[in-house]
């Protein structure tokens, strides 16, 4: 089987799991711990997203093996492998090399070099599903109305507790056109079991998808600070998801 990078097939994960995992050193020490973590979060139905606040040598070890294992996940439900905290062009070029299938940015421009659209048009051209992030109407507009077609993927807000839910359905107020009904919006930073409805209803009554990005789903293996423990992982997980069935 040989896999080949999709965007679509990743916006199909995101849209399904509604939840992006964002991992970070709290999660992970060694290479095993992000082979662990970013494959049990697969297993429970979400996409994770490991950081460059993790050691960039742990990440690319990691990504030998991880590779591999999504080559053989099934392609009508693929091993999506996402990266965030990329800062600057070192690390966007770091994570397209490794192999990621998706790249997050705190930001909108990497680490003042060009404009935001360059991340997006780098990206594009390695197949790599991009999300920049915003934080005020003039970013977001900046994104998609772009007469060039360079527009993200998806765009991350943050950090979303900045704003609220309330906050983000009113920064998404003046943009709701037909053509920009279905479009990814993620929040992160502040969003967690008790604030996901309301992020997710006010950006749905936009006309936007909600897929929210957390940490909350690994609260348990940074509470107890088994890094890389499976079963810890798991039962982290399973709570976070009664939670948010309550």
């Amino acid at each position: 089987m040989s896999y080949h990078k999709d965007r679509k097939k990743v916006r199909e994960a995101l849209i399904e799991s509604g939840v992006v995992v964002v991992m970070n050193k709290k999660h992970v020490t060694n290479p095993q711990d992000m082979i662990t973590t970013m494959w049990e979060v697969y297993q429970a139905g979400f996409v994770a997203e490991t950081t460059f606040r993790i050691d960039a040598g742990i990440l690319r070890e990691a990504m030998k093996e991880l590779t591999g294992m999504r080559e053989e996940s099934p392609k009508e439900k693929p091993f999506i492998l996402g990266c965030g905290s990329v800062i600057n062009p070192d690390e966007l070029e770091q994570a397209i090399d490794m192999g990621f299938d998706m790249i997050v940015a705190p930001g909108n421009v990497m680490g003042g070099h060009g404009e935001g659209a360059e991340f997006v048009k780098i990206t594009r051209e390695a197949e790599v599903f991009s999300a920049p992030a915003i934080l005020t109407p003039t970013e977001l507009q900046y994104f998609i109305e772009r007469p060039d077609g360079l527009e993200p993927d998806a765009i991350k807000v943050f950090p979303a507790g900045v704003h609220g839910a309330s906050g983000i359905g009113g920064l998404l107020a003046p943009y709701v056109r037909d053509r920009h009904e279905g479009r990814i919006i993620m929040p992160t930073g502040g969003v967690n079991s008790e604030t996901a409805a309301a992020f997710r209803k006010s950006i749905s009554a936009a006309g936007y998808i909600p897929v929210l990005g957390m940490s909350a789903p690994l609260a348990l293996v940074a509470g107890e600070k088994k890094p890389g423990d499976a079963e810890t992982i798991r039962k982290s997980l399973q709570q976070f998801k009664e939670s948010m069935a309550e």
